[in-house]
């Protein structure tokens, strides 16, 4: 029976990656429209049987004044749409901390980085997917991708 990983960073410029028994990994964008994401998600049921979620938690530390609200308001939005969507499809669901995919890592601090935490995520996953075209919204679902199927989380 076919086992799908599906991972996803359900932030507005988030990403949704996923590989069916081991293919080469395929991510997408995060849709811009509910009516989109949701069926990406049906759409995804299709490809296996056996479906298991890796989603991203919005962070209960907070965001800081430098993420606007609309940004915010629309991660929340969207995990609890795809955690909904996944229920109904009968996905595994693993909800994965933001500090528990990236300590799998050990990418240190986001403190210790300032303005260069992203791009120091993308190299990293850059590193771990060198047929990929990684990019700034692809980077993290790769990350938690890498940690998941290596079982270093949940």
């Amino acid at each position: 029976m076919a086992h799908l990983i599906v991972c996803i960073d359900p932030g507005q410029s988030g990403c949704i990656c996923w590989s069916v028994d081991g293919e080469p990994v395929t991510c997408e964008k995060m849709p811009g429209t509910d009516v989109e994401v949701c069926q990406l998600i049906a759409d995804l049921s299709s490809k296996a049987k056996d479906v298991e979620l890796f989603l991203e938690e919005p962070s209960t530390a907070g965001y800081g004044p430098l993420i606007p609200a609309a940004a915010i308001a629309r991660l929340a939005q969207n995990y609890g749409m795809i955690y909904g969507a996944a229920v109904a499809m009968g996905f595994i669901i693993h909800r994965v901390k933001p500090q528990a995919w990236q300590a799998a890592h050990s990418l240190g601090k986001k403190k210790d980085h300032g303005k260069g935490w992203k791009a120091h995520l993308r190299a990293r996953a850059q590193e771990l997917f060198p047929t990929q075209s990684v990019t700034l919204w692809s980077a993290d679902a790769l990350l938690i991708f890498d940690a998941a199927t290596r079982r270093a989380i949940n």
